[in-house]
């Protein structure tokens, strides 16, 4: 598979040997070179984020905490193409920064803090817990749901059967913090004792920190084991952490 950009990016972005990047669920195609990522995602549907949402999304972050900058945005008829500076170093997830799982327990809960510091006022997305329920509905309504993704404990029911539960579940309160949104350990890019930045920040907003704490643990669980994990949350601080919540953001996120 071949790498196509439109013309506007190909003045923009140098010659360059693209590979195809296969880590991470964004939905969409990303590509690398050296020094730039691109992403291709179709146009039509409901996509839990659009291209054009992350550009933006990218755009404010920068300054605050350390994402990609920005270098281009482009639309054709079948697809939106994002390009951006590429970060050094590592996913998170990568085999050679797992060689040392109490590094990245620490940079995760110490990066997530930063960004869940932010100022909530100063922030233009709105992620919290009404719209992701419209969006999730949305979702359900257009098929767009994959129940064979689902985690092991709902297996085997439907979208609409896990929506019901996420109506009835819902807490009733929010601790609203300015989130990534996606926060799994492949969004992360480390580079030795450093957080580089965050990468796929289209569903970043303001929403309740269990939004990220419960897919970094997760993602944590999976990737470390679940002493690990429980150490991330001893490390970003227990007393933020309602064991509910994770449970419910991490049902919330069957639908995205």
């Amino acid at each position: 598979m071949t790498l196509i950009l439109p013309d506007p990016l190909r003045r923009v972005l140098p010659a360059a040997r693209w590979e195809a990047v296969t880590h991470g669920e964004s939905g969409a195609g990303v590509w690398r070179s050296q020094r730039y990522v691109v992403k291709v995602q179709a146009r039509g549907g409901l996509p839990a984020s659009t291209l054009l949402q992350e550009r933006e999304r990218l755009r404010w972050l920068a300054g605050r905490v350390p994402v990609p900058a920005v270098v281009g945005y482009e639309v054709t008829p079948e697809h939106e193409y994002l390009a951006m500076t590429r970060l050094p170093g590592l996913p998170m997830s990568d085999p050679d920064a797992l060689l040392h799982p109490e590094r990245v327990v620490s940079l995760l809960a110490r990066a997530l803090r930063e960004l869940h510091a932010l100022p909530v006022r100063e922030c233009p997305f709105n992620m919290t817990l009404p719209v992701m329920l419209r969006l999730a509905r949305e979702r359900v309504a257009a098929g767009l749901v994959d129940e064979e993704d689902f985690d092991d404990e709902r297996l085997g029911n439907s979208a609409a059967e896990v929506w019901g539960e996420l109506t009835r579940t819902h807490p009733e309160g929010e601790d609203l913090v300015v989130t990534h949104g996606d926060a799994c350990l492949p969004n992360l890019i480390v580079s030795g004792e450093y957080v580089e930045g965050f990468v796929d920040v289209g569903r970043a907003g303001i929403a309740d920190r269990h939004a990220d704490l419960a897919l970094a643990h997760r993602s944590l669980i999976r990737n470390l084991g679940a002493e690990h994990a429980e150490r991330f949350l001893d490390t970003y601080g227990r007393a933020f952490v309602d064991e509910r919540k994770l449970a419910y953001y991490r049902l919330a996120d069957e639908f995205f």
